[in-house]
C-alpha cells in the first residue's frame, strides 16, 4: 500500500513503487490489504500501550462520523444549539459554536500541545519527526511515518471521527484526560475534521475573521513599532476597540442548561462581535493614516500588504488554528512543515481505513523559493475532507461546483446577469479550468485519477481557457469580460488560494493591420510597453508574492469582409504568429501556424506564450468566428479549447429574474439576513441593464431605510412588496411584517425620491443647511440632500453633481471635505492635468485616476473610502475627456488588474461646466444644481 504522497508529478512513479521498507518499521500501525478483525486490532494497539475504545465497529463509526454537521451558522440556528445543548460537541459541556471559535483563537493553547514542544528545539530532523508523530498518537490518532522521498507523517482520517479515550499503564486523572481531549479537538479543527467544522467555518468567516485578523495586526505592530503604538493619537484609535473585544471574549461560556437566557446571551455576544468586525475597515484606515503621519518612512501600501498577508494566512478557521499551533509566539510547535497531501479512496470504492493526510517536512536541500514560509491550507479543506462518500466522485467536484456558483454570484453582485443558457455554455470550460487548477498536471481531462491531492493553498491551471463572445452591439460582451475576471479572482481566492491575483490586459483588435503589428511586436528587451511584454509581465509584479493569472481581453475582433482592414483572418494569423513567439510577416502564409509547411524557428516557443495556461484569452466581437479563423487559432495550444458563446441582451422574463435576484442580493448584504422575500411588480424596461441596476440600487436603499424605521419582530427575515403605478409614476414599498410603507417618486435624471421628504443621514442635511447659508437661492435643496444620502450610503457609484456656478461647486466640495473620513482632490482642470495615464507614459506621470486610487488605498480600500473630486471644465473637449472617469463602470486601462481597476463606489464628482453641458456629460449626471 502506497504510504507516500508525491511532492510532484515526477514522483508519482516513485510513489507507486514505495514499499513498507520506506516507512519506520517500529511502532507503526501499518494497514494491510486485509482488514483485521476488531478484536485483533484492539489487542495489537493495547500491546503498544495505546487503548482506543469504541462502542461500535470501526467501519460503522467512520461512516457515521463522516456525515459532518452542515447546519447553518445563522443566529437562530446558533441559538437553538445553545438552548438544546450542543450534545454532539466533543469539547464537553456543550459549548456554543461562538464559544468554540473563541476557545480556538482567543484562549490559551491546550496544555498537551504546548508541553510536547518544550524539548524539540535543537533536536535532529529524525527526532522532530518522531516528536511530531507522537503528538498525534498521544491525542488518539492513527499514524504512520514516511521516510521517502521526504520525511512525513500520515494521519488516518478514520481515527478522526471516532470518540476515543487514551490511557496508558499509569492511570490519568480526569483533569489530564480533559486537557488531552481539548488538544485532540484543537488538532481536529486544524485539519478541518471537527464534528461541526462547516458551522464553525461559516461563523468564523461571517463574524470572527475580521476581528481576529485585526487583533493579530495590532499584535504585530506592537512588536515591531512599539513606540508608535504607544502614541496618544494611535491609542485613541485602537484602545476602545481592544477593550470592547476583551469584554466580548471575557463574557464567559453560554450555559446550555439555561435555555432562553443562553439564547439571548449568545445573540448578544454574536451581535457585539459583528459590530466590532464591521468597525475594522474604518479602524484600519484611520490607524494606517496615523502611523504614516508619525513615521513618514512607512508607506500605506506596506502596512496594507502586511494586513493582507495576515488575512491570507487566516483565511479559514482551520488555517487560523494551524497558525496558532505553528507560531512560536503562542508557544506552538517548532516544526518546519512544507506540504500536505490527501490520499483518498478511488471513486466508487470507498476505503475509509486507508484515507489519510500526509504532512511533509521541509527538505534542507530544497532550494526552491516559496512565497511564504508558513503552511497555509486550501480554504475549501472542509469540503474536500468531508465530502459525501456515497457518491462516486472526486473530492474536488463539490469545490468546483461551489467555485462556479461563486462566479455567478459575484457577477450578479457587480450588476451583470448571466441567463441560464449562457451559464450552461460557460460552465463546462470554467469547470475544466477550475478542476485543472486544483489537480494540476494530474487532471488529464478527467477526475477519475486517484493521485494524492495537494491541500496547500494553491491554484495552478493546466487547461487553457479561451472564450469567443459575439453578439449585437450593446448586448453586454465587454461588460461580461470586465466582470468575469473579477468573479474568477473571487472564486479562486474564496476556495483555493486567497493570495493569488487575476490581472487584466486589454487589447483592441479593430485597428489597421500595421498598427496591430507594431503593438504586438516581439522586441529584444523586456522594458518596452508592447502588449506582448505587458501580458508576460502581468503574471508577477513587484507587489505580488507569487505569480498569478492574466485575463487578456481581445476586444472588437473585426469581420472577415474581403478588402477590409483589418480582416478577421489576418488578425487571427497575426495573433498566432506573435503568441507562438514568431517575428515574421503573418500575411506571407509561411510556417506551420497558418497552414504552411515550414517549421517554426528554433526556440521561438521560449519567446511565445501559447503553452501557458495561466493566460486566459477572451475575444469579443460583433461577428461570428469564421471557420478559417478558428482553424488558424486552434493550432496554438492556448486556443485549442476556444469556446464560442453568443451574448444577447437580457430581456423579458430573464430581465425580471435579474432584477429580483439583484435586489435580493443587495438586501441580504445590507440588512445581513439570509431569509429575504420580495414581491417585485415593476417595469424592468428593455435594452441596456445599467439604468435598471442604478434604479435597483436606489430601491434597495429605500427598502433598508423603511426596515430601519419599522420595529421588526424577526430581524432574521425580510418580507417586502414593491409595486409600481405607471400612471402616477409612483413606486410603493411595503413591509409585510410590520405593515409600514413608503412611496417613492421618479424625479430628475431618473433618481428615486421619497414622496414625503425625510432625513436619512444627518450629514446630508447638515451640508444642505450650510450650503443654503452661502447660497440662499440654491435650487432643489431636498434633491441635493437625497443625492448626498446616496453618496454616503454607497448607493450610486459614482455620484456626479454638475453646475454652471463655479462658486457653488467649490463651496460644496469644501463643505463635504470637512466631514470625517472624506478625502478630497481640489481644482482639477482636464485641459492641463491628465485624467489617466496612457500606455506609453512613464509610470510616475501625475494623473487623476492614480490620485483617486492612492486615496482609496490610504483609506483602507475602495469599498470603505469616501473621496470627493472637484473638476473644472472650461471647454467641450474637457467634458469629453472626463466622460470615462465619471461613468458608472470601473475605469480600466490596457494594463489594469482587479486591484488597479478604479471602482467608483464612494466617489463624488463635483463638476463645474463653463458654457453648455454636453449630452455625454448630462447622461452621466446624478444631479444638476
Amino acid at each position: 500500500n502506497n504510504m507516500v504522497a508525491p511532492s510532484s508529478p515526477a514522483a508519482a512513479a516513485l510513489s507507486n513503487n514505495c514499499t513498507a521498507a520506506a516507512e519506520s518499521s517500529d511502532d507503526v500501525m501499518r494497514p494491510t490489504k486485509r482488514l483485521k478483525p476488531r478484536e485483533e486490532e484492539s489487542a495489537e494497539q493495547h500491546r503498544r500501550g495505546h487503548l482506543i475504545s469504541s462502542s461500535s465497529s470501526l467501519s460503522s463509526s467512520v461512516a457515521s462520523s463522516r456525515c459532518i454537521n452542515s447546519s447553518s451558522s445563522s443566529l437562530d440556528n446558533s441559538s437553538s444549539a445553545v438552548a438544546g445543548g450542543d450534545n454532539s460537541s466533543d469539547d464537553g459541556g456543550g459549548p456554543s459554536p461562538i464559544d468554540l471559535c473563541f476557545s480556538r483563537l482567543f484562549h490559551a493553547l491546550p496544555q498537551t500541545l504546548i508541553a510536547a514542544n518544550n524539548n524539540i528545539s535543537g533536536a535532529s530532523a529524525a527526532d522532530k519527526v518522531s516528536a511530531f508523530r507522537s503528538q498525534w498518537i498521544n491525542h488518539g490518532f492513527r499514524t504512520t511515518v514516511v521516510s521517502s522521498p521526504r520525511c512525513a507523517v500520515s494521519v488516518y482520517l478514520d481515527s478522526c471521527g471516532t470518540q476515543q479515550r487514551i490511557a496508558s499503564s499509569n492511570e490519568k486523572s480526569a483533569q489530564d484526560a480533559m486537557h488531552q481531549e481539548a488538544g485532540r479537538q484543537f488538532l481536529l479543527t486544524c485539519i478541518a475534521m471537527h464534528t461541526h467544522q462547516l458551522q464553525l467555518e461559516d461563523l468564523y468567516k461571517s463574524v470572527v475573521q475580521k476581528s481576529w485578523c485585526f487583533k493579530l495586526f495590532l499584535d504585530k505592530l506592537a512588536c515591531v513599532r512599539e513606540a508608535d503604538m504607544r502614541e496618544e493619537s494611535v491609542c485613541d484609535v485602537v484602545n476602545d476597540w481592544k477593550d470592547e473585544l476583551d469584554m466580548v471574549i471575557g463574557g464567559g461560556k453560554c450555559d446550555s442548561s439555561s435555555s432562553k437566557d443562553a439564547v439571548n446571551t449568545l445573540k448578544k455576544k454574536v451581535l457585539l462581535l459583528q459590530e466590532l468586525s464591521n468597525k475594522v475597515p474604518s479602524m484600519l484606515s484611520i490607524l494606517i493614516v496615523k502611523l504614516t503621519d508619525i513615521d513618514h518612512s512607512l508607506r500605506a501600501e506596506q502596512l496594507m500588504q502586511e494586513y493582507n498577508r495576515i488575512e491570507w494566512e487566516n483565511s479559514s478557521l482551520a488555517n487560523a488554528c494551524l497558525q496558532r499551533w505553528l507560531s512560536p509566539s503562542s508557544k506552538g510547535c517548532q516544526y518546519e512543515l512544507d506540504q500536505v497531501y490527501f490520499k483518498f479512496s478511488p471513486p466508487g470504492r470507498y476505503l475509509p481505513k486507508y484515507e489519510r493526510i500526509t504532512i511533509y517536512f521541509k527538505d534542507d536541500n530544497d532550494q526552491e523559493e516559496r512565497s511564504s514560509n508558513k503552511l497555509v491550507l486550501i480554504p475549501s479543506l472542509t469540503q474536500i475532507l468531508n465530502r459525501d462518500t456515497t457518491k462516486a466522485s472526486h473530492p474536488i467536484d463539490t469545490v468546483v461546483q461551489d467555485m462556479i456558483q461563486t462566479t455567478w454570484d459575484t457577477l450578479l453582485h457587480n450588476g451583470y446577469y448571466v441567463d441560464q443558457t449562457r451559464k450552461d455554455q460557460l460552465s463546462s470550460p470554467l469547470s475544466k479550468f477550475y478542476t485543472s487548477g486544483l489537480i494540476g498536471e494530474n487532471a488529464s481531462g478527467n477526475t477519475n485519477n486517484v493521485m494524492p491531492l495537494l491541500l496547500n493553498a494553491h491554484f495552478a491551471p493546466t487547461y487553457p481557457l479561451s472564450l469567443y463572445l459575439y453578439g449585437l452591439a450593446g448586448s453586454g460582451k465587454s461588460s461580461l469580460v470586465r466582470n468575469l475576471f473579477v468573479a474568477m479572482n473571487t472564486a479562486i481566492a474564496k476556495h483555493c488560494d486567497p493570495e493569488l491575483l487575476v490581472r487584466f490586459v486589454k487589447q483592441n483588435l479593430n485597428k489597421p493591420h500595421g498598427t496591430l503589428e507594431l503593438e504586438l511586436e516581439l522586441r529584444p528587451n523586456n522594458n518596452d510597453y508592447s502588449v506582448m511584454s505587458i501580458i508576460q509581465g502581468r503574471r508577477m509584479t513587484l507587489t505580488q508574492s507569487k505569480p498569478g493569472l492574466v485575463v487578456v481581453g481581445l476586444e472588437e475582433m473585426p469581420s472577415n469582409v474581403e478588402g477590409s482592414d483589418p480582416r478577421q483572418c489576418d488578425v487571427s494569423s497575426l495573433l498566432s504568429y506573435r503568441f507562438s513567439g514568431r517575428k515574421g510577416d503573418s500575411k506571407s502564409g509561411g510556417g506551420a501556424i497558418v497552414g504552411g509547411t515550414a517549421a517554426a524557428p528554433r526556440n521561438s516557443f521560449k519567446r511565445g506564450i501559447s503553452g501557458d495556461a495561466t493566460i486566459i484569452t477572451i475575444f469579443t466581437s460583433n461577428y461570428e468566428l469564421e471557420p478559417s479563423s478558428l482553424e488558424t487559432l486552434s493550432k496554438l495550444e492556448m486556443f485549442q479549447n476556444l469556446c464560442a458563446v453568443k451574448v444577447e441582451a437580457v430581456s423579458g422574463r430573464d430581465r425580471h429574474s435579474f432584477a429580483l435576484s439583484y435586489l435580493n442580493q443587495r438586501l441580504k448584504e445590507t440588512v445581513r439576513c439570509k431569509n429575504v422575500t420580495i414581491n417585485l411588480d415593476i417595469d424592468c424596461g428593455e435594452g441596456d441593464t445599467r439604468p435598471l441596476v442604478r434604479y435597483l440600487r436606489m430601491l434597495s436603499f429605500y427598502i433598508c431605510a423603511l426596515l430601519k424605521q419599522q420595529p421588526q419582530s424577526d430581524f432574521g427575515s425580510v418580507d417586502v412588496s414593491v409595486t409600481q403605478d405607471v400612471n402616477t409614476n409612483l413606486t410603493q414599498i411595503t413591509s409585510n411584517h410590520s405593515g409600514g410603507s413608503m412611496q417613492l417618486k421618479c424625479g430628475s435624471f431618473q433618481n428615486l425620491y421619497a414622496a414625503t421628504p425625510c432625513v436619512l443621514d444627518p450629514r446630508s442635511s447638515d451640508i444642505v443647511v450650510e450650503m443654503q447659508k452661502n447660497h440662499p437661492d440654491l435650487t432643489d435643496p431636498s434633491d441635493l440632500c437625497q443625492i448626498l444620502d446616496f453618496y454616503f450610503a454607497g448607493t450610486l457609484a459614482p455620484v456626479v453633481i454638475l453646475s454652471r456656478n463655479k462658486e457653488l461647486i467649490s463651496d460644496l466640495t469644501i463643505v463635504v471635505s470637512r466631514l470625517e473620513g472624506v478625502r478630497v482632490i481640489r481644482s482639477i482642470d482636464p485641459s492641463s492635468y491628465k485624467i489617466m495615464r496612457s500606455l506609453y507614459d512613464p509610470s510616475d506621470t501625475p494623473n487623476l485616476r492614480d490620485d483617486i486610487l492612492q486615496l482609496q488605498r490610504d483609506g483602507g480600500g475602495q469599498s470603505q473610502s469616501l473621496v470627493t473630486i472637484e473638476l473644472t471644465c472650461h471647454t467641450n473637449d474637457s467634458q469629453m475627456v472626463i466622460r470615462e472617469i465619471i461613468e458608472d463602470t470601473p475605469s480600466m486601462t490596457a494594463f489594469s488588474s482587479e486591484r488597479s481597476a478604479l471602482y467608483k463606489d464612494g466617489l463624488l464628482f463635483c463638476v463645474y461646466v463653463e458654457g453648455d453641458i454636453t449630452p455625454e456629460i448630462a447622461s452621466r449626471a446624478s444631479l444638476v444644481i
